[in-house]
């Protein structure tokens, strides 16, 4: 074996290692861009309820619901056992032949099919993706980019999910199941790309000392454990929170602008449109806001970023419980800019602290955890119309109360820190736990 590239032992020499992260690091955005082209987004629910009726429709997206939620953790703890490299293999495979299932039809058996193809590709990926891209760029020895690599990264899925919003909307006036065969071509990209990816080197964490995951269950329950240790607390509740705040703009967007266009005397037949390109612009107008998580992570204003981003949050669900008006439907392009500059440094701030062998495990539990809470509050969230004729408004009203709750209850939290991390070095101890850069 040539003796530039390897050892004795066999093992890469750090030059070489260096060189297969910096094809990683290289690749990624463009792996994140053409996993996250979802040509279905726009007419998904149209599709289906061409061909099934609604009561199957709705069972369909139940079967995606559960099949994500079983499958997230176990996904993330075989990434850590197993390798990156094959589960984010696994993770495009399966959401090629999801949507090569949904194009070719079958009625919902062949539809149910799919959809557990589906879950089982972005729960492979959730958590997988994150650690694989810190773990290349600890690889590079360039540890200290990863706040800003991974908002231009975010950058590139907004970017991605706005050219589907449009492209998608235009394939399927033409053809609706043809959506789906343009986003199996993305998917089939995303694999290409995946395979030329290099595996990180165990080396590469900065928690070397433990380079083997636990039994699962084992893993599962001392992770949980640490999700709500002092170090780790914030960071957990605020992840589960933004999912709710996130999300529920996105469940009440599309009545609300219909409402907004009715006030206009605009006909129904117009309000797709309209939804389709306000999605465009508002992921357009989040990839704008994703390089200002980086300068914020080096200006140390972590804190004040994060709970500002959830403010904006429940005062956007706010003003569409208070009022129906255009003004509040330009407010909702921006609802993307919160999670712009949140994810880029929520990451930023767990990936050094977790081990390698429990890095993917964590972030799947985190994500499952918010999925769960999320799908609890759609249940909760309808017993406000008891106290509303208006069942859109109550259902506005009860998430503004509960986001305004979450949002104090974040404000209450203190914020780790400790004299090891990168941003807030400055600070001294002034946490619980806060002489511990790692929490073992």
């Amino acid at each position: 074996m040539n003796n530039q590239t390897s050892n004795k032992g066999g093992k890469k020499l750090p030059e070489q290692v260096a060189a297969d992260m910096a094809v990683n690091i290289r690749r990624y955005p463009w792996y994140i861009f053409f996993r996250d082209c979802y040509f279905w987004g726009p007419a998904f629910f149209l599709y289906f309820s061409s061909v099934l009726p609604l009561s199957q429709v709705l069972w369909l997206e139940a079967v995606y619901y559960f099949s994500t939620a079983i499958l997230e953790v176990p996904s993330g703890y075989l990434s850590d056992r197993f390798g990156r490299k094959i589960t984010l293999l696994i993770s495009s495979a399966c959401l090629a032949l999801a949507y090569l299932l949904f194009f070719l039809g079958g009625g919902f058996t062949g539809f149910a099919l799919a959809q557990v193809f589906m879950a089982a590709g972005f729960a492979a990926a959730s958590g997988t993706d994150t650690a694989f891209h810190y773990e290349s760029l600890a690889g590079a020895g360039q540890p200290e980019r990863y706040t800003v690599l991974e908002g231009r990264s975010l950058k590139f899925s907004l970017r991605a999910g706005a050219l589907g919003a449009l492209a998608g909307g235009l394939i399927a006036s033409l053809s609706l199941s043809w959506i789906y065969a343009a986003s199996c071509a993305a998917a089939l990209a995303s694999l290409w790309i995946v395979s030329g990816f290099r595996e990180p080197p165990e080396s590469a964490s900065s928690d070397s000392g433990k380079t083997a995951a636990a039994p699962m269950g084992r893993q599962v329950i001392w992770l949980m454990t640490k999700a709500f240790s002092p170090r780790f607390r914030f960071f957990t509740l605020y992840t589960l929170s933004m999912t709710l705040l996130l999300h529920l703009p996105y469940e009440f967007y599309q009545p609300y602008l219909a409402r907004v266009m009715d006030g206009f005397g605009e006909t129904a037949r117009t309000t797709p449109m309209l939804t389709g390109t306000h999605l465009a612009l508002t992921l357009l107008t989040g990839s704008l806001f994703t390089r200002f998580a980086g300068r914020i992570h080096l200006r140390c204003r972590v804190r004040s970023a994060l709970l500002g981003a959830a403010l904006f949050q429940v005062l956007l669900v706010g003003g569409m419980a208070l009022v129906v008006h255009p003004l509040v439907v330009v407010m909702l392009v921006f609802r993307t800019a919160s999670r712009a500059v949140s994810v880029p440094l929520v990451n930023g701030e767990l990936s050094p602290l977790l081990h390698r062998s429990e890095r993917s495990t964590y972030l799947s539990l985190q994500s499952l955890l918010g999925r769960l809470a999320y799908g609890l509050v759609l249940v909760l969230l309808p017993l406000g119309t008891l106290a509303f004729d208006d069942g859109l408004r109550a259902a506005l009203v009860s998430a503004f109360l509960l986001g305004l709750l979450l949002w104090l209850v974040l404000r209450a939290i203190r914020f780790p820190r400790d004299p090891g991390h990168a941003c807030c070095g400055s600070h001294g101890g002034n946490s619980p736990g806060g002489h511990h850069t790692h929490l073992h």
